[in-house]
């Protein structure tokens, strides 16, 4: 994901190469970034956070109390930080840095080609012109949307976890194409164009998936041959099951890092 918002900003032009610096503990992969991109490379986080006026901790949450040491009390009040590291919330990350600005926000998979949803919530130290820094970052890898903190965990669970079950019902209708006698090229094909087409004219038609699911079952049809077995097997209520549990790991992780403390 750092690498996402990198070629984001630089690909947008938002911010010249000569103000991006990173750093990550392997040594060999700043080394690729840096050359990839033509950024700065740091030594470690505390040499990359010190000339700094934007933090972006880019880190998974089971490392975040280790990152947050390092940099506690190395972080000035005139810097902003933001994580966008699951389950972790603002509460936790403003322990070790009390008086800087912090805003969480949560970025997901699309990011990687310029059309994810970043969901974006301020501590009690952000300002106005924070958010809107966080937002002009995000805004170059796709949408942002400001939501209250609380909701965080579930929209972890649907826009960040969410990509993750959008590409297994992918793979599962590449596959059933393949078993109905198709090729796996042409299967994928038909599969992409159509998962891809059917977004858009939700998106264009503005009508909800439950008119435009009528619009395509006739009585006696295909399509209500192939939704009674999804209807048999549970479907819409086993992916209603996955954004709840995803939701809910969200919040164990969140309680598991407090207990860390």
């Amino acid at each position: 994901m750092a690498e996402a918002i990198i070629r984001g900003l630089i690909c947008k032009k938002a911010i010249s190469k000569n103000n991006i610096i990173i750093s990550d503990k392997d040594p060999g992969r700043v080394k690729v970034i840096s050359k990839k991109y033509g950024i700065k490379a740091s030594a470690g986080n505390i040499e990359a956070a010190r000339s700094a006026d934007v933090i972006v901790l880019s880190v998974k949450p089971q490392v975040m109390n280790v990152v947050l040491s390092e940099l506690s009390g190395k972080v000035r009040s005139n810097q902003l930080v933001i994580s966008i590291a699951a389950g972790i919330t603002i509460r936790s990350i403003e322990k070790y840095l009390k008086k800087t600005a912090v805003i969480r926000v949560m970025p997901n998979n699309p990011a990687l080609i310029g059309e994810g949803i970043s969901a974006v919530s301020g501590g009690s130290n952000a300002e106005e012109k924070d958010m809107r820094t966080a937002e002009k970052i995000f805004s170059n890898v796709g949408d942002t949307i400001r939501v209250d903190e609380k909701l965080m965990n579930a929209v972890t669970a649907l826009s960040g976890s969410g990509p993750a079950f959008v590409y297994e019902t992918l793979n599962a209708l590449i596959e059933g194409g393949i078993e109905a006698g198709l090729s796996k090229e042409l299967s994928a094909s038909l599969a992409r164009a159509t998962v891809l087409g059917s977004i858009r004219t939700v998106i264009k038609t503005g009508k909800s998936p439950e008119e435009l699911k009528a619009m395509v079952t006739s009585p006696g049809g295909t399509t209500l041959a192939g939704l009674r077995v999804l209807d048999e097997a549970g479907f819409k209520s086993l992916v209603k099951k996955a954004v709840v549990r995803a939701s809910a790991r969200a919040r164990e992780i969140s309680e598991e890092f407090e207990r860390s403390l």
